[in-house]
């Protein structure tokens, strides 16, 4: 049993490589579910706009895509926490 936080560091190293390849991903999820909520909000103010329903169907698509890619950017929990956050029970 690990009796401080940095005795596990190797562990820390991997997490940040993992970071930081993936960062770009999270970043491009980030704003796609932006867009995704403005273009939402924007076609609830016009229902009948057909170019809105169809900005919405291809974020959701393209969200739908990123999320098939890396099946983490969906998850409930941030992946840290899951990592490393307290055991249930």
């Amino acid at each position: 049993m690990v009796m401080f936080f940095f005795d596990e560091a190797g562990e820390l190293e991997e997490y940040q490589l993992f970071k930081k390849k993936d960062q770009p991903l999270e970043l491009v999820h980030l704003k796609v579910r932006k867009a995704l909520q403005e273009a939402h909000a924007a076609l609830k103010a016009d229902p009948q706009n057909a170019a809105l329903k169809a900005r919405v169907t291809a974020l959701e698509d393209r969200l739908a895509a990123l999320e098939r890619q890396a099946p983490w950017l969906a998850l409930d929990y941030p992946l840290e926490y899951l990592l490393w956050g307290p055991p249930h029970g």
